[in-house]
């Protein structure tokens, strides 16, 4: 069953299925789960998928810890995943949130599915598995930012990171 349904998805030529997971399309997804992350100071998170007809399915924001979150198994409606995602939750100035954490891509190359990361001064970020590299895929106020955001905070963000990269910045003393 799962073979013919795989097979089936190959072969469809829906404009979702081909490139599923566009910048705008994040934008959008993320401007109300944002609210709540910075409204709560908690992460949330979740999967993006395809369903059996190949469109693109996501599952609902879990509510996470202040700087952690592991998502909930997908239902069986998402045949298949796509990436996770998650949000940073609010401005902290204890806290370098606007890039992926080393965690963070780690866990997506080790769990070997890209993930999306929504920062509190609204940037999007893509863990690119097969690159192991965090991209900045839109900057600032590309989706729901909080207000309390200051951006002399912290050193500017880089278009990308390596984990070897994404660890200096961890270890960063600011």
């Amino acid at each position: 069953m799962r073979l013919a349904l795989a097979i089936a998805l190959s072969m469809t030529t829906s404009s979702a299925f081909a490139q599923p997971i566009t910048q705008n399309y994040l934008a959008n997804f993320f401007g109300p789960i944002q609210e709540l992350s910075i409204a709560n100071k908690r992460e949330y998170c979740g999967y993006f998928g395809l369903n059996e007809d190949g469109e693109l399915i996501a599952t609902k924001p879990k509510r996470g810890r202040e700087d952690s979150c592991l998502a909930d198994e997908p239902s069986d409606e998402m045949v298949e995943i796509l990436a996770s995602y998650h949000t940073h939750g609010a401005f902290d100035y204890d806290a370098d949130a606007e890039t992926p954490s080393s965690d963070d891509l780690a866990a997506d190359v080790d769990e070997e599915v890209d993930g999306y990361v929504a920062t509190p001064g609204g940037r999007i970020w893509k863990n690119d598995v097969d690159k192991e590299m965090a991209i900045l895929m839109c900057g600032r106020n590309c989706t729901v930012s909080d207000p309390d955001y200051d951006n002399q905070a912290f050193p500017p963000v880089n278009g990308s990171y390596t984990l070897d990269g994404l660890y200096e910045r961890d270890e960063a003393d600011y």
